[in-house]
């Protein structure tokens, strides 16, 4: 273009004029627009984006010019060689910033000889001196004046490739990208940015023989995703399906069916994993915030299928992310500042990757307590302030949690209730963090040798004959359900508000016998989230009777896990708190001890018959002889006793409180 086509494209639509004479230091330019206007002059700012961008900017009254809407974009794994200096735009989350840091576009040198300033443009890789004074014409040593030098805002920041951009079975490429001026310090680890820049390369230190380069994008215009436009964009075509399916009478029977097909059964697992899909409702007033994330738990022995309904959920959610409790520190799951290059840089860890989205943690057992410690927060309040070495953010963690955990023991007991098998004060999961978890379900081998045939033979199906398991929904069909799902935002009638107190009191008041309470406030809001999830699976505007009594047959399953009785509408306190009646549980502290003292007694000092000792503890404990030998199995499986031959057993603890005689 010439210079007065050029000047013409700047006056040629009134929000072009309207940005050049506003209080910005900066003009966008639609690439749309540009190439409307003149085809081969936008070609010519994509294969040459310095030159026509400093071209644009002396035309720009001074302004930087930032471009947007390239025609063509690029996935982060397709940057080459073949696209360095050329203008491109590609999509990826933030995983670390740094702090913003001056950085000189000129240096100002005083001429020692004869005191003149020499003032030597900053545009290359590393600082550069005057060769000579231009006033004395001499090549002698010159002086920093800093003072008079110009800098430049910079910063540094790394975006991840999306999950859905990257292909299968790769692990997200990432890149580094330069930062200047307006465009530092607005974003945060976590956000899902569109980056248009310039590939460039650079030496890895100056004065080097090797070959060897490091590359970044040089930033013209960063665009931020919005706070409600959704991730995975549905055609109107997608929309009107989507509708279809929920309209059908056995749509949720379908979700269910389709939900992690090559693992059999746990229907009532599936149908919670669905509505977390989906969400509740976030809740806004007085500029606080009610989540509409819920979290769920699967606890059992190992072999069950807990990772791969985990790795399944991750799979649904459109920004979905998986992490493990033996390989992750706390920082690792939220936030850390580290060092790297003599920089402080924040790094989001997987909770802040996944905001707005899921977030899968195997073996969260695993952690430890200062770890797990970290995510409470995160969890509930869904963010987690940053301040360090300068750098100061609030991070965002809105997503929902699944975790998959195995009991301490590797085994699961069944004289223990969930809490017992999962947590005894120094090792497990603590308390408070189980107690964030909306929903608690125990995956458990089946007792029944026909239940677990049917299992089998699942199994051996999916392996030989994997073209006979046909759900009703595919994979890309349940992602477009629940994307569509989480866009609604159905209402609770105050009927049916009523109606979830009443059921609320009910347990609180079932709960509170004996002065001991397990259910707190954060079941109420769990209840109405899985209300308004049922409602978005299905496609409704306002939640129904129907997604009342789903919510509360979900919670009342899980609540059978922590060994609330639905049918009586009344908790067993003691076992919800301990695992076993009283009298057991003190059976169970007292049988190491009476092993230790019919040791002492006998020829033998190591070992005692098995009869006798339940003969014995039946008459100490006056119980009948088969709660004396349920105590002793227990033990057995805590690995406090064991069995020297099949038919006596000894303590494997040295030093004991005597039991009582």
């Amino acid at each position: 273009m010439t210079q007065s086509d050029i000047e013409v494209f700047f006056t040629s639509s009134d929000e072009l004029t309207k940005q050049l004479y506003n209080n910005k230091n900066y003009v966008e330019v639609d690439f749309h627009v540009l190439s409307y206007y003149n085809e081969d002059y936008a070609l010519k700012l994509v294969e040459r984006p310095r030159y026509i961008l400093a071209e644009l900017h002396s035309y720009a009254k001074g302004k930087q010019v930032r471009i947007k809407n390239l025609i063509t974009p690029t996935n982060i794994h397709e940057i080459s060689t073949n696209l360095l200096y050329k203008l491109i735009q590609v999509r990826g989350v933030v995983t670390q910033i740094s702090a913003v840091m001056p950085r000189a576009s000129s240096i100002t040198y005083v001429c020692e000889s004869c005191g003149e300033p020499v003032t030597v443009d900053q545009n290359y890789q590393w600082k550069k001196e005057p060769d000579k004074c231009l006033a004395c014409k001499k090549g002698g040593k010159f002086r920093l004046d800093l003072s008079t030098s110009t800098f430049d805002d910079t910063q540094w920041i790394t975006i991840q490739e999306l999950v859905e951009n990257t292909p299968a079975g790769k692990t997200p490429d990432a890149f580094k990208v330069f930062l200047k001026n307006d465009l530092v310090g607005q974003t945060t680890p976590g956000e899902e940015v569109t980056i248009i820049g310039v590939p460039i390369v650079q030496e890895k230190a100056s004065n080097t023989s090797k070959l060897d380069m490091v590359w970044h994008i040089e930033a013209n215009n960063v665009i931020y995703q919005g706070e409600n436009q959704p991730i995975l964009k549905l055609t109107p075509q997608d929309v009107e399906q989507v509708r279809q399916l929920m309209s059908q009478p056995d749509h949720l029977d379908n979700v269910i069916k389709s939900y992690a097909p090559t693992i059999y059964g746990l229907e009532h697992v599936k149908e919670a994993l669905a509505y977390q899909q989906c969400e509740g409702v976030p809740k806004i007033s007085d500029k606080n915030m009610k989540r509409g994330q819920f979290h769920i738990l699967l606890a059992g022995p190992m072999g069950t299928g807990k990772s791969e309904l985990g790795k399944y959920s991750a799979r649904y959610h459109v920004k979905g992310r998986e992490a493990t409790g033996r390989g992750a520190s706390g920082v690792g799951i939220t936030a850390s500042v580290v060092q790297e290059d003599g920089e402080w840089v924040l790094k989001a860890g997987a909770m802040v990757l996944a905001d707005n989205g899921l977030l899968f943690i195997d073996e969260i057992e695993k952690m430890s307590k200062t770890d797990s410690g970290a995510i409470h927060p995160a969890m509930e309040q869904q963010e987690i302030p940053i301040s360090k070495a300068g750098i100061n953010a609030m991070l965002k963690t809105r997503c929902s949690v699944l975790a998959a955990c195995n009991p301490l023991t590797g085994e699961w007991n069944e004289y223990k209730n969930l809490v017992g098998n999962l947590h005894d004060g120094k090792r497990g999961i603590p308390l408070p963090l189980l107690d964030r978890f909306a929903l608690k379900f125990v995956v458990k081998l089946p007792s029944d040798i026909a239940e677990e045939r049917k299992v089998a033979e699942h199994i051996a199906r999916v392996n030989t004959h994997p073209e006979q398991i046909q759900p009703p929904y595919d994979v890309d069909t349940l992602r477009k359900i629940f994307s569509y799902a989480r866009t609604l935002q159905p209402i609770i009638p105050d009927k049916l508000a009523e109606e979830m107190t009443d059921f609320y009191l009910r347990l609180f008041k079932a709960s509170t016998l004996q002065n001991i309470q397990i259910i707190s406030r954060r079941q109420i809001e769990d209840l109405f989230r899985l209300t308004e999830a049922s409602a978005k699976l299905n496609g409704r505007e306002t939640a129904t009777d129907v997604d009342m009594k789903r919510a509360v047959a979900i919670v009342s399953k899980s609540l059978n896990e922590c060994y609330f009785d639905m049918d009586t509408g009344m908790v067993d306190q003691t076992k919800a708190l301990y695992g076993e009646p009283k009298s057991k549980r003190d059976c169970i502290k007292e049988t190491p001890a009476l092993i230790q003292r019919l040791c002492k007694r006998n020829t033998d000092i190591t070992k005692v018959s098995r009869d006798k000792f339940i003969e014995y503890a039946s008459k100490t404990w006056r119980c009948a002889k088969h709660e004396a030998g349920e105590a002793l199995e227990v033990c057995l499986k805590d690995g406090s006793v064991f069995c020297p031959t099949p038919y006596t057993v000894a303590t494997t603890i040295t030093t004991l409180d005597e039991a009582p005689p």
